[in-house]
């Protein structure tokens, strides 16, 4: 049981470090950004793209698309004042510390992100993504716009996203954001509910607001797990249950920790 335990932490928490390092490589180490959270991060007068799954490359090149003129100018010519980008799920990590793309919501809110009516476009991956959002979709306007070869839903468009043409495809999935965006009904209902957040708390910026910028250090971290007063640092990450009330057993856990004096560090659905 030990020796699986090991192999587990070894294969899980090394895979997890190996992918960081390389990501930071590609896309840039986050500092902390200021972003929003919930469905209220929509607007009606701009087109609302979400972004939805696990896949940081895909997801890089359409924050990177969005911003260019060609597609900024394509939008406005279609009536709207810009392009919103929105993320769900993992991927909505990624874009938030990097970006400060804001979040719209965890797993469990992928469906009702469809019914404000509001969404132009949703491209997603490889994981998390529930098989209704098709067909939720065509009571709106809402494209579902799939991207691997491996994970291609019924109903949905599917634009394949090849790494070596990244910012073709990317460009792609943003032009059919932006092209559907006159067909909007007028039963838009976006929520008022979001709330502003601080993401992108990197190992680098844990070490900085620690020590400062020559003395960087989690010795004062360590020094008061030693002498007790903090007992420990607790990783709370996972996705939601449907079955249960939206988050209430990662919300009820993290109140504990706290409460028993444990740093909590999370992510994942369970961060949003």
């Amino acid at each position: 049981l030990k020796q699986g335990v090991r192999t587990s932490i070894a294969d899980g928490w090394g895979g997890s470090m190996l992918a960081t390092e390389l990501q930071d490589i590609l896309f840039g180490t986050p500092a902390p950004v200021l972003g929003q959270v919930n469905l209220g991060v929509f607007k009606e007068d701009e087109v609302n793209l979400i972004i939805h799954g696990h896949e940081p490359l895909l997801s890089e090149m359409i924050v990177a698309a969005a911003q260019d003129p060609e597609m900024v100018e394509l939008a406005k010519s279609k009536g709207a004042k810009g392009i919103n980008l929105a993320g769900m799920c993992c991927t909505a990590n990624e874009i938030i510390m990097r970006h400060g793309v804001p979040l719209a919501g965890n797993f469990l809110q992928q469906e009702m992100a469809l019914v404000t009516g509001a969404v132009d476009a949703m491209v997603v991956d490889v994981q998390c993504i529930m098989e209704s959002l098709p067909d939720i979709a065509q009571c709106y306007h809402t494209k579902i716009i799939t991207t691997s070869p491996k994970a291609k839903i019924a109903g949905a468009v599917h634009i394949e996203f090849d790494e070596h043409k990244a910012m073709e495809g990317a460009k792609e999935v943003v032009r059919t954001a932006i092209e559907n965006f006159p067909r909007r009904g007028k039963n838009i209902r976006i929520p008022e509910e979001h709330l502003d957040l601080v993401a992108g708390f990197s190992h680098e910026t844990i070490n900085y607001l620690l020590g400062g910028m020559f003395r960087a250090s989690y010795r004062p971290l360590n020094d008061n797990i030693i002498n007790g007063r903090i007992r420990g640092v607790a990783g709370v990450v996972g996705c939601n249950n449907a079955r249960v009330a939206h988050n209430e057993g990662h919300i009820n856990m993290v109140k504990e920790l706290i409460k028993n004096d444990v740093l909590v560090l999370q992510t994942g659905c369970s961060a949003m």
